[in-house]
């Protein structure tokens, strides 16, 4: 008989638990949403994404539901929207406990910026995603340019196939290797693409030319201009050099002002 009254009192704890836990959820389905904690991630102070912009479009999404009720809020909505901002690589949205709408965005982070032959650009980050610029925010980035044809519209990757009979995955191949060195990474502040396909680059602090060749050896090529010029820092003849070539096997040659050596 004990058992048995035991047995009823659990199920009558766990019936009153259920309709306990019902009358919050219906309750709390049936909230007004009390505002918005929107969050933008990004790798600067000032982004693509404007912040005001951003909160007012989410607000307007939101003011579409039956007296802006908790269950009624089209999440799927609000992170579509903010998907669909070519700026935008990740999005979470949910409504909290306190009823209020968390919403986290991830902006893109650039390392390059790529001008086509008709001087339109685009910035890419570390994977070769594409976005398009921006007038109100304009990072300083490694610039290449040249004899590179594309359309800054079809944005996307650079592996994508509308891009596969273009310089655009070649040029972006040999930016990713300055950036990934650490002597190349501050020393080249611009990658030119010539008509025969040779990479050249411009420096900081020093008018000298670094013709890089094509985009085969990148590692072994960057490796040979830092030896270079580590080795030359401190000379005063190296301001008598206007390029150095590193289009040749184990070896760097150098052309002075006047001449060749």
């Amino acid at each position: 008989m004990k058992k048995i009254l035991n047995i009823l009192l659990l199920v009558m704890t766990l019936s009153a638990m259920i309709a306990l836990g019902v009358y919050f959820a219906y309750d709390y389905y049936h909230d007004n949403l009390k505002g918005l904690n929107l969050t933008i991630t990004r790798a600067t102070d000032k982004g693509f994404i404007d912040y005001e912009e951003t909160h007012n479009m989410v607000m307007e999404i939101c003011d579409t539901a039956n007296n802006m009720q908790v269950g009624m809020i089209p999440l799927d909505s609000v992170v579509a929207t903010l998907n669909a901002i070519p700026w935008v690589v990740d999005v979470d949205a949910n409504i909290n406990l306190k009823t209020y709408l968390d919403v986290e965005i991830v902006e893109c982070e650039p390392v390059m910026r790529i001008y086509n032959k008709n001087g339109k650009s685009v910035y890419l980050d570390k994977e070769g995603n594409i976005f398009p610029t921006r007038q109100n925010h304009v990072p300083h980035l490694l610039v290449g340019s040249g004899n590179v044809d594309f359309s800054v519209n079809d944005l996307g990757n650079v592996n994508d196939s509308v891009y596969i009979n273009t310089e655009l995955p070649d040029l972006f191949n040999v930016m990713s290797g300055i950036l990934t060195d650490d002597y190349a990474r501050n020393c080249v502040k611009q990658v030119f693409v010539d008509k025969k396909k040779n990479y050249i680059f411009s420096l900081n602090n020093t008018d000298i030319i670094v013709i890089f060749g094509d985009v085969n050896n990148i590692e072994e090529k960057l490796s040979k201009m830092r030896h270079f010029f580590n080795k030359m820092q401190g000379n005063p003849e190296l301001d008598n050099y206007k390029e150095i070539n590193l289009n040749y096997f184990n070896q760097v040659v150098c052309t002075k002002k006047n001449k060749r050596i």
